[in-house]
């Protein structure tokens, strides 16, 4: 090999090695840079926690830059009881955005007083009449130990609203309380506007149960319904209104 060729071979791997290392210390050495001090700071994603607590939990020094380590950042915003997880990023030269996931209530539970419950039966910090939070109310008194229902109907229940609101939040949000059958069925009583009075549903399949109401309210039209019952494998039963 020539040695010219040796030259040329040795700007190639040095230019490659400053292009891999680039993202490591570029970084650090904007972060000196005053033209990148944080200026803005936005919030996106928040139902129950205030933008404002999220932005003072985050404690962004007026000295911090868009490039520094946001870690810090994310920690103390994930550490709110009401916050799953929290990123940071740049948003322009002089702003960053807080991404947060909230914990989502799902509904009521009484233990006597009223409690907002996650999917997995937690107590959350939610005050519900503070926050205008409308859920469904599960029938009977849960117990709770450390902050978590212990009573698995309950808790069968909340994992289950969980999971119909993932498939129809709309659906959910008609709901006004929903209990268990002596017969083993899930009862649902829904609010005035919604199309039917009361749903009763299998425990084994619940939500395929619910798209089979949907699809028999849709034919029953404008009638009100009284009682949809799909506790059936194959058929759903609709009971009418008196005059409907």
């Amino acid at each position: 090999m020539t040695r010219r060729a040796r030259r040329r071979l040795f700007v190639i791997g040095g230019s490659a090695l400053v292009g891999a290392t680039l993202p490591i210390w570029m970084p650090a050495l904007f972060s000196s840079f005053p033209a990148f001090r944080v200026e803005r700071v936005e919030v996106s994603g928040t139902v129950y926690v205030t933008p404002d607590e999220v932005v003072r939990l985050a404690d962004v020094s007026p000295e911090a830059s868009v490039w520094d380590d946001p870690a810090e950042w994310e920690a103390r915003v994930a550490g709110h009881p009401m916050i799953i997880e929290a990123r940071v990023r740049r948003n322009g030269m002089h702003g960053v955005e807080i991404r947060v996931v909230e914990e989502r209530p799902v509904a009521l539970v009484a233990t006597p007083t009223l409690v907002a419950v996650n999917a997995e039966g937690r107590v959350l910090p939610l005050n519900p009449w503070e926050r205008g939070v409308d859920l469904p109310i599960v029938r009977g008194e849960a117990e709770l130990h450390a902050d978590v229902v212990v009573g698995q109907a309950h808790r069968d229940i909340a994992g289950l609203l969980g999971r119909l609101g993932g498939y129809d939040a709309a659906f959910v949000d008609q709901i006004s309380e929903i209990w268990w059958t002596e017969q083993g069925a899930l009862e649902i009583l829904m609010l005035p506007s919604a199309h039917a009075e009361r749903i009763l549903l299998s425990a084994a399949r619940p939500v395929q149960g619910l798209r089979r109401v949907e699809l028999a309210l849709n034919e029953a039209g404008d009638r009100r319904v009284e009682l949809a019952d799909a506790r059936f494998e194959d058929r759903v039963v609709l009971r009418f209104e008196e005059g409907a």
